[in-house]
């Protein structure tokens, strides 16, 4: 993984121990890709005051410090500055202090007796580099922000203006009757234009939303909502909707309320004389799959992915609308982490179908397992077909982690079972563990960076290479380099695949083709990868 090395950078070391501080100096002297000036606190109060002093490019924090411990410093070092790029030290290695350290917001973490100063320079440079990536999306975000301020409140003054005097002028007892006509194509137009204002802003707005807080939301309350909210069309158009018991889902209760009432205000406004709609809900495993079946003209199924896109609609100007109903909707499924789609029904009619994840208990709810593992909350195939396949990615970056899962997982919606190690050793010790560890199913999938700390990808391919339990685990470079001989030598050592970052579907696709232990399958909108049965038992040592 290629860095960007800045020639001068500010380092301030935090650690109570004045050897360990002295042997971050002698390091960081022997790299000759960079400058580090350095700054030193012997306490955690100390580095909190010399950091707000003089922002450092990144600070090296001790886990164990008297009195404070190293999460209660950094808590307080981001709360005065929460861009900067701290990375933890600690004395030993544990996968609960990693989550720990990251969760509360560490850049990345290395243990003392990994160091070396290749080591060190690396994680400072990634530290610094992911810290510029996220003020350079700041940036994006709050400029889509500004636009849509503009676009709530500026643009629509000028319309109010429009449609006050047009109202005016509408009731002038002087006005002729062909005069009122074109005035109300006036007010009409002005009415479509403010409409459309709120929805891009919607839009928008859901376009540089991060991620959700979730929180159980009981649909039977959602409906109700909607039901309230849509009372005059509904009334008015004869439409019946009809349900029976809901669950309740993890979501945003706006936010699904505004999905809800989308479906079912287009159903209503794109259906027959007398609409009918039946809301129904089916589980499968963590997944809550939601049917809003209408009694309307029906999509022919060429269309059916289309009209999820923004501005994409299949009726003339003559229907009321923005073409952007569907589009928020897909926007809010998959901020919740599931899909939605459309299929048809017999004779005639639509259904959509929304997959949210079921409201769980709290100590079940997070996606983020001990051992690093992550799912997009689809459920695997039933029992003795096929499963949903387990990937181990290798990677240092955090942003490089990220990438992969909005362009895969989110982008593309490719579901499968995501596992992360942070560098070839973590890695090899996640693999072992696995094998043989009664009742967990193996690794089908390694994506592997090449240059990382403490043992490089060339490295974990030599070790899986020579154990038997573990060397039939399809391995796939994912690199920056291009470079032939990297590719060639990735091959000699037992590579199935090689990918240059940052992946794309048509790479991912051209990868399976060669393993016939995986098969990538529609699902709806989305793609499942799923593994042969064969794996689902763990490889134990003879």
């Amino acid at each position: 993984m290629g860095t960007t090395v800045a020639d001068d950078c500010a380092i301030l070391i935090v650690d109570d121990n004045v050897d360990d501080r002295e042997f971050y100096r002698r390091m960081l002297s022997r790299v000759s890709e960079a400058h580090y000036s350095v700054r030193e606190a012997e306490s955690g109060d100390e580095g909190i005051a010399l950091s707000g002093q003089k922002r450092p490019d990144c600070i090296l924090l001790d886990y164990s410090l008297p009195g404070r411990d190293g999460i209660g410093v950094l808590e307080e070092i981001l709360k005065q500055d929460p861009t900067a790029n701290v990375v933890m030290l600690t004395g030993q290695g544990s996968e609960t202090i990693a989550v720990e350290v990251m969760k509360a917001g560490a850049r990345d973490y290395l243990t003392k007796d990994s160091l070396s100063p290749q080591t060190l320079h690396w994680c400072i440079q990634n530290a610094i580099m992911h810290g510029e990536l996220e003020a350079k999306l700041e940036q994006k975000r709050q400029s889509l922000e500004i636009f849509t301020r503009a676009m709530a409140h500026d643009l629509k003054e000028p319309l109010r203006t429009i449609k006050s005097f047009s109202k005016i002028l509408q009731i002038s007892p002087t006005l002729s009757g062909e005069d009122r006509e074109l005035l109300d194509y006036v007010v009409g137009a002005a009415d479509h234009m403010e409409d459309l204002i709120v929805k891009v802003s919607g839009f928008t707005k859901l376009e540089v939303s991060g991620e959700l807080e979730l929180e159980p939301v009981a649909l039977a309350a959602a409906i109700e909502r909607v039901e309230s909210n849509l009372r005059e069309q509904i009334a008015s158009s004869g439409a019946v909707i009809s349900y029976g018991d809901l669950p309740e889902v993890m979501g945003d209760a706006t936010l699904l309320v505004q999905l809800l009432q989308n479906l079912v205000s287009n159903a209503i406004r794109y259906g027959v004389d007398r609409p009918e709609l039946q809301i129904s809900v089916a589980s499968d495993g963590a997944i809550c799959r939601i049917s809003v079946q209408d009694n309307g003209p029906g999509i022919d199924a060429e269309h059916r992915e289309v009209i999820f896109q923004p501005f994409k609609r299949l009726v003339g100007r003559g229907i009321e609308g923005t073409g952007l109903g569907l589009a928020i909707c897909r926007r809010i499924a998959q901020l919740h982490g599931g899909a939605i789609w459309c299929e048809g029904r017999q004779p005639t009619g639509s259904t959509f179908v929304v997959e949210l994840p079921l409201a769980r208990p709290a100590a079940s709810a997070s996606a983020d397992l001990p051992d690093g593992r992550a799912t997009n909350m689809l459920s695997p195939a039933p029992e003795g077909s096929v499963r949903l396949a387990e990937v181990l990615l290798v990677e240092d970056s955090p942003a490089d982690v990220q990438l992969l899962k909005i362009k895969l997982m989110q982008r593309a919606k490719v579901s499968f079972n995501l596992h992360v190690a942070g560098n070839g050793r973590d890695a090899m010790r996640l693999l072992q563990e696995r094998a043989t560890v009664d009742g967990d199913p193996a690794i089908d999938l390694v994506l592997l960076d090449i240059n990382m700390p403490i043992m490089d990808g060339f490295e974990v391919l030599g070790a899986l290479s020579a154990d038997a339990r573990l060397k039939t685990i399809p391995v796939c470079i994912l690199s920056t380099s291009s470079d032939e001989s990297d590719m060639q030598r990735a091959k000699r050592l037992g590579a199935s695949a090689y990918m240059t970052k940052p992946p794309t579907l048509q790479q991912f696709q051209e990868v399976l083709a060669g393993l016939a232990s995986l098969d990538l399958k529609p699902r709806g909108d989305s793609l499942v990868l799923y593994a042969e049965p064969s794996r689902q038992t763990p490889i134990v040592t003879a």
